[in-house]
């Protein structure tokens, strides 16, 4: 009674995922022989065979990235003027000079086109 109406794909490790790639891409196997022996549809065949071109593996590269992938993600560290050089000094300022400039610019354009 309780029996599982879907059935459920095995999954398969990476190495695997390669070595059914490979035999794809050697044409050893047509794609429908491989997707009925290792019971896998074809978009989940495409999906691994885009993965091994781009990086050489079926790599799953879900999840958390690293710190050097998402450089200014989070709140903004709090500049301590007293340590900085001269050259990163003159650097800030001048950053907070262009905001400046561009703002201006935006408000008299926003003030000529509602005229």
């Amino acid at each position: 009674m309780n029996e599982r109406k879907t059935r459920k794909h095995p999954s398969y490790t990476i190495d695997e995922k390669n070595k059914i790639v490979e035999l794809y891409l050697s044409k050893e196997k047509t794609q429908r022989q491989i997707l009925r022996s290792f019971d896998i549809v074809h978009s989940q065949l495409d999906l691994w065979v885009k993965q091994y071109r781009k990086h050489g593996t079926c790599v799953d590269r879900r999840g958390k990235g690293t710190k050097k992938d998402i450089p200014n993600k989070g709140r903004p560290k709090k500049l301590n003027l007293d340590i900085m050089s001269k050259e990163e000094l003159l650097k800030y300022i001048k950053s907070g000079e262009d905001i400046k400039k561009a703002v201006a610019y935006l408000r008299t354009r926003e003030k000529n086109t509602k005229s």
